[in-house]
């Protein structure tokens, strides 16, 4: 099975709304993350190493002209070490806040056709990764919906560190009939108030509880597993996202999705 050109954009237009607003290909967000800056819409960044090849591929020449003040350092951060690196975009912002400088030119080199088509080819490959992925889930019928959620896996969390099948009747059998859901909200409606991500996980909470069954609910189960392996204060926030792709609604970053 080949991969859809529209299932591509598809998955890329979600994961790039969960993360920004506006244009998805020419969104920057600072530090938040400790990555330093994370542009596009997969969010390539300085802290993983993904966004230093394409800064590369683009040439010193056309990073410097989208970039008349910052062009020069942001040469320098791809072809320092990470932690050097880092150090050099951290200067554009202050805590995770990038300077309107820092943003303006970022998002003129995200603009270029050189960097538009890097960031679309390194969307091709994660595409291919991601339907391997969906079609060895599905038994080899991945649907648009097993696709996102994988492409999102892939973009955003890498892979899913040993989780299979097996784990995910596991889950459902300890659970006990009708109850595994009730077990994934019951986490999520429990969330302390600190952050609108925890307001998410309550709202998400209430839209999910009953509403998964079959491949839905298995994706559901999948989604809290694989957030069970992230860093303790992400782990709603990455079940927020997920969950929302396994269930087909659902609240992330307090925006309200109904993706079917």
């Amino acid at each position: 099975m080949a991969l859809d050109p529209a299932w591509l954009e598809r998955a890329l237009t979600i994961t790039g709304d969960f993360e920004t607003a506006g244009d998805p290909w020419t969104a920057v967000t600072g530090d938040f993350d400790g990555m330093g800056i994370s542009c596009g819409p997969q969010q390539v960044n300085i802290g993983s190493g993904s966004l230093q090849p394409l800064v590369k591929a683009c040439g010193e020449a056309l990073v410097r002209q989208s970039m008349p003040t910052l062009g020069g350092e942001m040469w320098a951060a791809a072809h320092a070490s990470i932690p050097e690196g880092l150090r050099i975009v951290r200067r554009w912002q202050s805590g995770a806040k990038l300077s309107a400088t820092a943003v303006r030119e970022i998002a003129a080199l995200l603009d270029t056709k050189a960097m538009r088509g890097g960031m679309r080819d390194r969307a091709a490959r994660n595409g291919d990764a991601a339907l391997a992925m969906a079609q060895d889930w599905t038994g080899g019928k991945a649907d648009l919906r097993t696709f996102c959620w994988f492409f999102d896996l892939i973009t955003q969390n890498g892979g899913l560190k040993g989780l299979t099948r097996a784990d995910v009747e596991s889950f459902k059998a300890q659970a006990g009939t009708g109850r595994a859901d009730d077990l994934i909200c019951d986490f999520l409606e429990n969330r302390p108030v600190h952050s609108g991500h925890d307001r998410d996980a309550q709202k998400n909470a209430a839209l999910w509880r009953n509403a998964a069954a079959g491949a839905r609910l298995d994706l559901l189960v999948l989604s809290h597993l694989r957030a069970g392996l992230s860093r303790p204060e992400f782990r709603h926030v990455v079940l927020n996202r997920k969950g929302t792709l396994a269930v087909g609604k659902g609240r992330v970053n307090g925006e309200m999705y109904s993706l079917d």
